[in-house]
């Protein structure tokens, strides 16, 4: 189980557009990778392709769930999966740290200095 946080401006507005937001990161968690999660029809289709079908609450609610941009970074000490949201426009980012999160915490300060974004508990 991993620590769930949230990075966000602290006066409320988005993060920036997705290359930029992505700079940042990659900045900041050297060798992080870039890519996207499935849409949630994607996700449907790779679930039936193995004989698991969702209930119809889940099926409908994994039908109209974009595909959404992530990132992954491995480190000595901890690892983080950041979760960028659908749009080009980041308004936030969803993160989950495995490991010794404390060995975190310089990297999260230096956004925070860097480009004023905090960190907050999900």
């Amino acid at each position: 189980m991993g620590l769930d946080i949230v990075i966000k401006r602290a006066d409320g507005l988005p993060l920036g557009p997705l290359a930029e937001v992505q700079q940042a990161l990659a900045a900041t968690f050297p060798g992080i990778v870039f890519g996207q999660e499935p849409s949630g029809a994607e996700k449907i289709r790779a679930a039936e392709a193995k004989g698991i079908i969702f209930p119809d609450v889940i099926r409908q609610q994994f039908e109209t769930a974009p595909a959404h941009h992530a990132g992954d970074y491995e480190g000595p000490d901890f690892s983080a999966q950041f979760g960028l949201g659908a749009g080009e426009m980041i308004q936030t980012i969803d993160v989950v740290l495995y490991g010794t999160t404390a060995a975190s915490e310089p990297m999260f300060a230096y956004l925070k200095k860097n480009y004023g974004w905090v960190t907050t508990p999900s």
